[in-house]
Parts: C-alpha cells; structure tokens; sequence
C-alpha cells in the first residue's frame, strides 16, 4: 500500500519523513522494516492499512491483533487473533467479538468487569485476582461464594456495600475501610482493634470502646480528632 505524504492529516516526524520518494511511501514495506505504526496512521490518516494487509493474507496477528481490535474490529478473526497476549483489547474496543471460551481469563478479566460486563462468565473470571475490579464497576455481578474477601474485602465496604458479609469480611486487613465507608457495618467484636483503632478515632468516635481501643499506639488519633474522649484512657498509660 502507498501511502502519499499530502494525505496525511499530520506530517510525520524527521525519522519517518526521511524515507518518503518523491513524498510517497509503500507503508507495508516500511512497518516490515522499521516498526508499526498502526496508532499514529489512523489517527492521522484515512488509509486503512491493517484490512488492506488481512485481504492480502500479510497481516501480522501474533505481533498486531490489538491493532485489529482497535482500529477495524469488523476484520477480526477469532480463529487468528492473538488471544492470549491481547485479549483486553477486545474487551475495551470490541467486546461484541469477544469469544469466552478463547478469551485470556487469567491475564485479562478485569478488563471485562470494567469494560463489557455484560460479557463476564462467573465460571471462567479470575475471581482470585480482580475481584476488587467486580466490586468496583459490576457489583451487581459480584458472587459472594467466588470473590477473594481475603485480599479485596476493602472494595466491597468502599463500593458495594449492600454486598457486605461479616463472616467472610477481612476484618484482620481491613476493618478501616468500614468505619471509613460503611459504619452501618462496624461491629464491635470483629474489628481489629490493635491495627485500626486510629480508624475509630478518626472517622466515628460514638463507636469508640474505650476497653477496647489501642490507646498504647492510637492515644495520638485522640488527641488529634476526639479530644473530648481522652477522659477515658487508662490512667496506667
């Protein structure tokens, strides 16, 4: 394919411009040779490399499938795209052609929480890695008995609480995140006192227990934020 330099949109830079004969350049050859260029191209352009090259059976799909997904997702080809390296894009730029059961599950299931969630199969999502993206941008998807409470319990005080489970909570990690986010959820006789105290103090001081507060390491939260408290820490201390 030829491409001429007077239909760009953009004049390339120095490095790209210096190969250009009597300002026309054949820009297969070029990528073969120097790099592919597919962004810059068809932002700046109207020439449609990537169909021209699927046509003529010389399109690179192990290297560019990404290119195909984001420029001209109607020449995609599941049986040749690059699954395993590139899956995401298909879920950000074309979801309507992503294929679940060749989808990179593993790498890239976050990317359909946060772009195509209509698209998120329960069974096959990489629960233990991106279930905070579930929380976060599909929390009406979010499956109680697959989710990592051990690691994105967080998320679920922070963006979904009405999902929120005393008994699988991460009390240990992140029993801040409740009183930060849904202090309707605090209960007393789970939450990690010796690490998230400061938390109390800080944000719902009603819910301070005096008897159970670190006042040996949070005495400071305290003074800064519920002076009016300080009356109740141990005289030993």
């Amino acid at each position: 394919m030829i491409v001429e330099l007077d239909k760009l949109r953009k004049i390339p830079c120095k490095h790209w411009l210096m190969r250009f004969k009597e300002n026309k350049l054949n820009i297969h050859e070029a990528f073969k040779e120097h790099g592919t260029q597919y962004d810059w191209l068809y932002k700046y352009s109207d020439y449609d490399l990537i169909s021209w090259q699927i046509e003529n059976d010389c399109f690179n799909w192990g290297d560019d499938s990404d290119s195909v997904a984001e420029h001209c997702p109607d020449k995609l080809d599941s049986k040749k795209y690059n699954w395993n390296k590139y899956s995401g894009y298909v879920a950000k730029h074309c979801p309507e052609h992503l294929d679940k059961e060749k989808y990179n599950w593993e790498e890239d299931s976050w990317k359909v929480a946060v772009y195509c969630p209509d698209k998120l199969d329960h069974k096959l999502y990489n629960w233990d890695r991106d279930s905070y993206e579930v929380a976060r941008y599909c929390s009406y998807l979010l499956d109680p008995n697959k989710f990592n409470w051990e690691k994105c319990s967080g998320a679920v005080a922070e963006y979904c609480p009405k999902h929120f489970d005393p008994e699988l909570y991460n009390w240990e990690r992140n029993s801040a995140d409740v009183v930060y986010y849904c202090p309707e959820h605090f209960n007393a006789a789970l939450y990690n006192w010796e690490k998230a105290s400061w938390a109390l103090a800080k944000c719902c001081s009603d819910l301070l227990d005096p008897k159970l507060f670190n006042w040996e390491k949070d005495s400071a939260e305290v003074v800064e934020y519920c002076p009016h408290l300080l009356y109740l820490k141990p005289e030993t201390l």
